[in-house]
């Protein structure tokens, strides 16, 4: 038996679910190059552009609406239209900014005003790491690159937040009657921080503050060679992202055309130069394991509103059968973590385990997770300790297991 994670699809109206690797064969028939899969019933124009005007069109990135938009949107940065740091998707942020502090510079992570004053004087700066020492620091300056955007040591203040190490609290210093108020200048820009359509805003590190530094990723709208860092993929194939897309067009878009747009863009060349040529199907990796459903298509299926996409969790990747069959089998006893929440974990129960663990993963990300990154030997790299201590590492079956429930929101049930 299998559980539903429905987002919004009406049970039996689906077309046979299964890993996206399994239409390979498809995609190849169908969709031999880029052309192919742009046009057709089932293709990114009918799936995904303007349909009657809407979604992706030449306003709304990324921009669909011909083959030659398409290919603009190579390695252009994600999340453009973005009016607050809160809605940024980890994959597609930036590196921050630098705070020159005490003889370092520390990146940046965010920026909020401490109140909701009129004429707001105090901030709370979020830092990557926390300084040695805060205090009387010159220059305290926040810097991009070898420019320094701002010097703050010429009208502000700083001191370390009593209740986290790495946030500051900035304060800017009086200014005489009827001199010019550079805290006003200043609040605007820390207002702007992270928000992608203000190209001139400070930028951060990490603006939905949800503790992870997405740049390290290098997402892109489409990143040539790379697919799971590309944002587009990213919509078609990651519940936790938001409603899978497309949103309107379910019926003109296929598991199929989702492994072919996973292989183009795996198979480009950094320069896009061969967007154009035969789809590398034998070559291409691997897609997310998560299982999309999408409706059957027919004379009915455009009104019968079966829209978002659907998807399903195998129950061996459901979180009791991961805790019984591969976590406390594998990761508790002979002292791990089944006594007491040893470096935060707590596998004494499913109840502990499932709490503790989401402090430890990223719903929907596996790469920016702790856990996954933990098990996985071409992640734990440097002074990062492979788990299961002592034990070998996870069978890459159970790995991927774990990557699946990921993947699928990281769900209780």
């Amino acid at each position: 038996m299998r559980a539903w994670a429905l987002l919004g699809v009406l049970a039996g109206c689906h077309s046979g679910p299964g890993p996206i690797d399994d239409y390979t064969g498809e995609a190849r028939r169908k969709y031999p190059d880029l052309p192919a899969l742009y046009a057709g019933n089932q293709g990114i124009y009918r799936g995904c552009g303007p349909n009657n005007g809407v979604c992706h069109n030449a306003s709304e990135l990324p921009d669909l609406h011909t083959m030659g938009s398409v290919l603009d949107n190579l390695d252009r940065p994600c999340n453009q239209k973005r009016e607050t740091a809160a809605a940024v998707d980890d994959l597609c942020e930036p590196p921050g900014d630098r705070l020159a502090i005490a003889g370092r510079t520390i990146e940046l992570a965010w920026a909020v005003p401490s109140d909701a004053a009129a004429v707001v004087r105090r901030w709370r700066l979020g830092l990557r790491e926390a300084p040695a020492s805060v205090g009387v620091a010159e220059p305290l300056a926040i810097l991009r690159d070898d420019l320094e955007l701002w010097h703050l040591g010429r009208y502000a203040t700083v001191a370390r937040d009593p209740d986290d190490a790495k946030v500051l609290v900035l304060e800017a210093l009086p200014v005489a009657a009827g001199g010019d108020d550079p805290a006003r200048l200043l609040a605007a820009a820390l207002a702007s921080a992270g928000v992608p359509s203000q190209p001139e805003a400070i930028r951060v590190g990490d603006p939905n503050r949800n503790g992870v530094f997405g740049a390290e990723r290098g997402g892109r709208l489409i990143k040539p060679g790379d697919p799971g860092a590309s944002y587009l993929l990213h919509r078609l194939t990651d519940p936790a992202a938001g409603p899978l897309m497309p949103r309107a067009n379910c019926c003109a878009w296929s598991l199929a055309a989702v492994r072919a747009m996973w292989c183009w863009v795996g198979g480009l060349q950094p320069d896009g130069r061969n967007a154009m040529a035969p789809i590398d199907y034998d070559g291409c990796s691997r897609s997310p394991v998560v299982a999309l459903v999408y409706p059957e298509p027919g004379p009915s299926c455009e009104t019968a509103g079966h829209c978002p996409v659907g998807v399903e969790l195998d129950d061996d990747a459901r979180f009791p059968a991961l805790y019984a069959g591969v976590l406390a089998a594998r990761c508790s006893g002979d002292g791990c973590h089944d006594r007491g929440a040893v470096a935060g974990v707590d596998f004494s129960s499913e109840a502990r385990a499932f709490a503790t663990l989401r402090t430890k993963v990223v719903p929907g990300d596996p790469q920016a997770s702790v856990l996954y990154r933990r098990i996985t030997p071409g992640l734990c790299t440097g002074a990062c300790k492979l788990m299961p201590l002592g034990r070998g590492p996870l069978p890459d079956g159970e790995r991927q297991l774990v990557r699946a429930w990921i993947e699928a929101g990281a769900p209780s049930e």
